[in-house]
């Protein structure tokens, strides 16, 4: 079985990271994986195994026929071909519609985290550029396709994020230089400006950690934020980071993930998050001191208090990363996937 990953570019971001472990546990599990960029590598790219084979088609116009054809030669290649993203995946269904590929099977693997604030069915999705098959990676993803793109409810998967671990060598001994960190790229609706009010409440220091993608709402955090604020927004390897602090935040307002509580979860770091996302639903049950369903900066503060004057079970942490999120579930999971579609 011949498979294609497709994405755009792999800037920092939660699918982007998703996309380069999933090339790398098939790679690593023997599969015939390869990736196709819409544009170029990008900056994760790097994170990829070596031994990955791919395309970077460089297109110059999202329309260029040129470009289209190049990019339908090698689509007709694989078996499966695996779209990440909306944009993502109408460009490749166009393309298979006008360019008659008949045996690959295509997957649109959604990674849409505002859902629930936005649920309009993209333009053409329920008629011409309808999904065959269909990934969600939270169950209100999954709800969404059956019910707006009426997808066939056994052509729609579940296949919830994970991240692989990375193995961290941890300073003893050693004072953490922040008392809270929280892991978002910089826009508005990922809700940074509670975690600085609440760093400010409790005269603590806090660093924020991910790239500016909204230029006026990274304004709005500087202006707030006090000497004990800090940003890191070239950074795009997250777990070695988390040794930095002793705590960390979650504060988005919505989420389908959120991808960063896995890693906060891989390496043994005690966290507060508004509960949202499929990862959260799936953690609470074990740790339900770490999410809190309110944006009230006075509860935040108490609790984060409370947070920091526990020792955190990193045995239990560490179990509970194997049970849901280890990289030999998800391949499972995942050729399980392509095996019903391509049977």
């Amino acid at each position: 079985m011949k498979i294609l990953q497709v994405i755009d570019t792999l800037d920092v971001g939660g699918a982007e990271k998703v996309f380069v472990d999933m090339c790398n546990i098939l790679h690593e599990n023997h599969q015939d994986v390869t990736a196709l960029f819409l544009l170029e590598g990008g900056i994760l790219k790097k994170n990829m195994h070596a031994g990955i084979p791919f395309y970077e088609l460089h297109r110059n116009g999202k329309w260029s026929l040129k470009s289209m054809y190049k990019c339908s030669t090698i689509l007709k290649q694989f078996d499966i071909v695996h779209c990440h993203s909306t944009h993502v995946y109408r460009y490749v269904r166009l393309i298979s519609r006008l360019f008659s590929l008949k045996n690959t099977r295509i997957i649109f693997q959604n990674h849409h985290g505002i859902i629930a604030i936005n649920n309009k069915v993209p333009l053409f999705f329920t008629s011409i550029l309808k999904p065959d098959y269909y990934i969600g990676v939270s169950d209100l993803l999954i709800q969404w396709g059956i019910h707006e793109m009426k997808i066939r409810k056994d052509r729609t998967f579940l296949l919830e994020n994970i991240i692989i671990k990375q193995e961290i060598i941890k300073k003893t001994g050693i004072l953490k230089p922040y008392d809270l960190l929280l892991v978002s790229n910089i826009k508005e609706n990922k809700n940074q400006l509670l975690a600085v009010q609440v760093a400010e409440k409790l005269d603590l220091s806090l660093l924020l950690v991910g790239k500016v993608q909204d230029e006026k709402y990274n304004a709005v955090l500087h202006e707030a934020s006090t000497a004990k604020v800090a940003f890191a927004t070239d950074c795009d390897n997250v777990q070695p980071v988390l040794g930095e602090a002793k705590l960390g935040l979650h504060t988005s307002l919505y989420e389908t993930g959120p991808l960063v509580l896995i890693e906060y979860l891989a390496q043994g770091m005690p966290f507060l998050s508004y509960e949202t996302g499929e990862v959260a639903k799936m953690l609470k049950p074990y740790f339900p001191e770490y999410f809190i369903d309110n944006f009230d900066c006075g509860q935040w503060a108490e609790r984060v208090t409370k947070l920091l004057s526990q020792d955190a079970d990193t045995e239990k942490m560490q179990q509970v990363f194997e049970k849901y999120f280890g990289a030999a579930q998800y391949f499972n999971k995942l050729i399980a996937i392509y095996q019903c579609i391509k049977n």
